[in-house]
């Protein structure tokens, strides 16, 4: 609404202008400003393209390392499963021994033992 103490010029140039201050034609050039923020924004991408790469490499060594141990888990429950079956193997055999045979072989070991030479010059015929 125009002020009746002031004059129609400024009167139109309010009816003309709904923003007080600056105008858009009166802006300083934006261009070196958005230069400058596209410069930072490609920084910024190098940064995050480092980043990723970095990531990437830390999975590669993770997935490396989980198929190695997994692997060694493998390896180990399979020589787990193959020495239990050896161990029930050498059971059932010695349960099939008599026990006086053991006594008889520990026997013969001893007597074999016992008839060996110690000296290197004395032997039995």
């Amino acid at each position: 609404m125009p002020m009746p103490n002031q004059p129609a010029a400024a009167n139109a140039h309010q009816l003309a202008t709904p923003f007080h201050g600056s105008q858009p034609w009166e802006a300083p050039d934006p261009v070196p400003v958005m230069r400058r923020e596209l410069k930072l924004l490609l920084i910024e991408m190098n940064v995050l393209r480092v980043e990723v790469e970095q990531l990437r490499t830390m999975e590669r060594e993770a997935r490396n390392t989980e198929q190695f141990l997994s692997a060694s888990v493998n390896r180990l429950i399979e020589s787990r499963e193959h020495w239990r079956q050896e161990a029930e193997r050498l059971n059932a055999l010695i349960t099939q021994v008599p026990p006086w045979s053991l006594f008889w072989w520990s026997c013969v070991d001893a007597f074999k033992a016992w008839r060996k030479p110690t000296d290197s010059g004395l032997h039995w015929a």
